[in-house]
């Protein structure tokens, strides 16, 4: 199931590559104008069937225009069943800031803004070797089998705007999102739940 295939590790970094640059672009295209900037952390959890564990993740929001930004974000997952897991996300999120309260008038006065997630990412497991596909569970050979996984991000998440009571909380704003991480041998739903500094 996880496994590396013939000239994955080519593929691998031309996709950083195009990640990098397109980012690179993005930034300076638009580095000329006044845009928001957030930085801040989530605690991340991923279920599923097969497999289920928690990462800390570091995310950047940039916004390219005025309810339109990119998101990228790293998770480092846990370690569980000596799996070990990391992920690169790159997400693009579209803003609307007066849907909830449009839809819930009850909770117009509660900062809420919604926003849809969809983007891509790349996954890098590693996990034990099996002494053979037959063996039980158990049976676990020396080393690791290494794999990159490519595949795509989709769903949903809310932005709060933390109360301004406290000078620290000024500028900060709680998220959580809900994703759907469709990989290409591992996919799973995901919750997540951060905080944000914004510039």
């Amino acid at each position: 199931m996880f496994h590396v295939k013939p000239n994955f590790m080519k593929l691998y970094f031309e996709k950083i590559l195009i990640v990098s640059v397109f980012f690179s672009v993005s930034f300076f295209c638009f580095a000329q104008k006044e845009k928001t900037i957030s930085v801040g952390m989530s605690t991340d959890y991923g279920f599923g069937k097969r497999f289920n564990n928690y990462a800390s993740a570091v995310r950047l929001n940039y916004f390219l225009f005025e309810e339109f930004r990119i998101s990228p974000s790293f998770s480092y997952y846990f370690s569980k069943d000596d799996v070990r897991m990391n992920v690169f996300s790159f997400n693009f999120q579209y803003l609307f800031s007066n849907l909830i309260s449009r839809v819930f008038p009850i909770m117009s006065n509660y900062n809420l803004c919604f926003y849809p997630v969809a983007g891509f990412c790349i996954a890098s497991i590693d996990r034990p070797k099996r002494v053979c596909a037959d063996c039980s569970t158990t049976a676990i050979s020396s080393g690791s089998s290494y794999a990159y996984n490519f595949g795509f991000d989709f769903g949903a998440g809310v932005d709060y705007d933390l109360p301004t009571l406290l000078p620290v909380l000024r500028n900060m704003t709680a998220n959580f999102e809900i994703q759907y991480q469709a990989l290409e041998n591992y996919s799973r739903p995901q919750l997540l739940l951060g905080i944000m500094y914004n510039f």
